[in-house]
């Protein structure tokens, strides 16, 4: 078990981080962008483009396990506060449930919609070439299958004692 949730967390983690310089190489070259227009009256033409089909992409989908590790998720308690607590335990592992049940829907049809976009070699129609965007069709599906393992890796979690421990400690966080 030990394994598992080092190998899982630290997934999620590179996962996050990489989603973490998709914001820093997006200002970088929306700046420098900016620059060259500015100063040189020189435009790429692709920017728009790479920052909607590349970054944005990674920054919303990559940190999904991650954020679901760390129990991080936007989440709406409405009643918890006046339920019992075995239900509210009980709750959450049927929610971690549905979570991995979800997800691994998502990542099973946006596998094969990445699949379908490889083999189609899909581009966008730029002024003076075609810019491949197949590419970036994987990075759902990647960042839907780290959040579908962290799901599932919450379920077991929630179950046992010494595997929250074990997570805790992996994702630097102090055991409740």
């Amino acid at each position: 078990m030990h394994m598992i949730i080092r190998f899982s967390a630290g997934l999620c983690r590179l996962l996050s981080f990489i989603g973490g310089a998709a914001v820093v190489l997006m200002m970088l070259h929306v700046t420098l962008d900016v620059v060259l227009l500015n100063l040189f009256r020189v435009s790429m033409n692709t920017t728009p483009e790479i920052v909607a089909r590349y970054y944005m992409v990674a920054v919303a989908f990559l940190p999904l396990g991650w954020l679901t590790l760390r129990n991080q998720m936007i989440s709406v308690e409405l009643l918890d506060f006046v339920l019992p607590k075995r239900l509210r335990e009980n709750l959450d592992v049927l929610i971690a449930l549905t979570g991995t049940l979800i997800y691994g829907m998502l990542t099973y049809a946006t596998w094969f919609k990445a699949l379908r976009e490889m083999r189609s070699g899909s581009f966008v129609e730029l002024v003076r070439f075609q810019m491949p965007v197949w590419h970036s069709h994987f990075l759902v599906p990647i960042g839907f299958g780290a959040a579908t393992l962290a799901c599932a890796l919450m379920t077991i979690v929630l179950l046992s004692p010494r595997s929250r421990e074990l997570l805790a400690s992996h994702i630097g966080e102090d055991t409740e």
